[in-house]
């Protein structure tokens, strides 16, 4: 691990003793000026490290009397094996797979526990759909019409708004709309390199992105991916020394799959490697919104030199039918909004005038606190089922945000025949193959938990265990 973390060092180095059994649930841990001495660091330090531990629900700090260990799965998803990312560039080929495994999801009759979507009930359907009606009652004229091309007025400035504590706010002129996410990564990416380029890239990634790089015919660097801390700094700056990087794609906060959100000190470091070399950082944080935890600032907050072209919608958070993205894109703004004027020439107006409106008045505010409860409660309950009917040996994540555990399963399980079987017996679930190259995660699958877990989908998540555990003892 970086030296420069040397808190997350001494976390991991806790976590290891916690999981031998060295410090047992309920016992109290050295104190912070014991802890200092003996890893020579200072007290801030090993308090960092304390902090982070018990935002993970692995420590209980307890004013005036000390630190101890919480019951937890300390059994979590392994670090990533560096002897299997040799850091170079590789061609994308996985779009016939995951179009195949995205098809199912259209199935009303299936138990849908693959895409990854908040479900309808834990949404403000009702409270969206009366805006709309609103809208197109009173502004009738501005909804026909085209939207300028900056995007409405109402929307940019409270976007812009949310970037206040930024080292460099983003104003709202720098905004440009995007019909959702995917394309603010697609005009992101053409806006900093070409056909042939390589991009770095977390692995495990989210498919999406993998297929738009395989779309723009990008070739791929994968840099190995910590489950809690994030993309290895000291590997990507490797990547980055041997130069013929033209970007790099990340998700800091709430990352799918694995649903880690980077610490602060661990964004800024990203971003400054991206200075000290000139390589653009494209960020998605369509995920951002829903940490559990309030506060989570972009990796964009910290950029200075205009090098992070950061991409967001509210598909995952509010609906994913308004297709309303939005992207700041630091220096490359010119080139990205030429480009975003070839394509779509503007983004549409109803979805623009509604979520200023719904900006305007709070209540989007109010919802993405409500959701992130919901959230976080429901990915809680599934990761219990997932424990107590799985094989013994499985793994999981233990998200910051998002509604989605990325799952190991044991025994080498071939996690596209549990897919397949799955699906004959009415169940989605997604394999982990699609969310790197060269099948380096094909023995997990993931599964999202954005609606509530009911009886339906504990019987599901039944049969994937029993199933999981005979094709493991098979």
């Amino acid at each position: 691990m970086d030296d420069r973390f040397l808190y997350e060092r001494i976390s991991q180095r806790l976590l290891e003793q916690i999981g031998a059994g060295t410090f047992t649930v309920g016992q109290k841990l050295p104190s912070v000026r014991r802890m200092s001495e003996l890893f020579k660091v200072s007290v801030n330090t090993v308090m960092q490290s304390y902090r982070q531990l018990e935002a993970e629900g692995y420590l209980d700090i307890r004013p005036q009397s000390g630190v101890y260990v919480r019951r937890s799965d300390i059994h979590d998803i392994p670090e990533p094996d560096g002897s299997r990312y040799p850091l170079l560039p590789v061609e994308v080929s996985l779009s016939e797979q995951v179009l195949h495994y995205m098809e199912l999801h259209a199935d009303p009759d299936m138990t849908r526990l693959g895409i990854a979507l908040p479900g309808p009930e834990v949404l403000p359907v009702d409270r969206v759909m009366a805006t709309l009606r609103d809208v197109t009652r009173h502004h009738g004229l501005e909804v026909w019409d085209y939207m300028h091309p900056n995007g409405h007025t109402l929307f940019t400035h409270h976007l812009a708004r949310r970037s206040l504590s930024y080292q460099v706010p983003v104003t709202a002129d720098d905004i440009i709309v995007t019909s959702g996410t995917m394309e603010a990564l697609s005009l992101a990416l053409r806006s900093v390199s070409r056909p042939g380029d390589t991009v770095a890239v977390e692995s495990p990634t989210y498919y999406g992105s993998l297929l738009l790089l395989e779309t723009h015919q990008r070739k791929v660097v994968e840099v190995p991916t910590h489950p809690r801390y994030g993309i290895s700094l000291t590997a990507l700056e490797k990547v980055f020394q041997r130069g013929g990087v033209a970007a790099c794609m990340v998700s800091p906060n709430a990352q799918n799959p694995l649903g880690f959100t980077m610490s602060e000190e661990r964004k800024q470091a990203l971003v400054a490697l991206s200075a000290r070399y000139q390589v653009p950082l494209i960020e998605n944080d369509v995920w951002g919104d829903t940490v559990y935890q309030d506060g989570a600032l972009p990796a964009k907050a910290f950029d200075k030199e205009g090098l992070v072209l950061y991409c967001n919608s509210f598909s995952k958070t509010l609906m994913p039918g308004l297709r309303i993205g939005w992207a700041a894109a630091g220096r490359f703004q010119k080139r990205f909004r030429e480009l975003k004027q070839l394509s779509t020439i503007t983004s549409t107006s109803i979805s623009q005038i509604v979520m200023g409106r719904l900006l305007e008045s709070g209540f989007y505010a109010q919802h993405q606190r409500d959701l992130r409860g919901h959230l976080s409660q429901q990915v809680e309950a599934m990761a219990t089922e997932v424990r107590r009917w799985f094989p013994e040996g499985t793994r999981l994540t233990r998200p910051t945000g998002g509604c989605v555990l990325w799952v190991r399963l044991p025994g080498k399980v071939d996690t596209v025949t549990l897919f397949q079987r799955a699906a004959a017996q009415g169940i989605h679930v997604f394999p982990g193959g699609v969310f790197s190259l060269e099948n380096k995660h094909a023995d997990y699958i993931r599964l999202n938990a954005g609606s509530a877990v009911t009886a339906p989908v504990r019987r599901a998540l039944r049969w994937l265990g029993e199933t999981a555990a005979g094709l493991a003892a098979g």
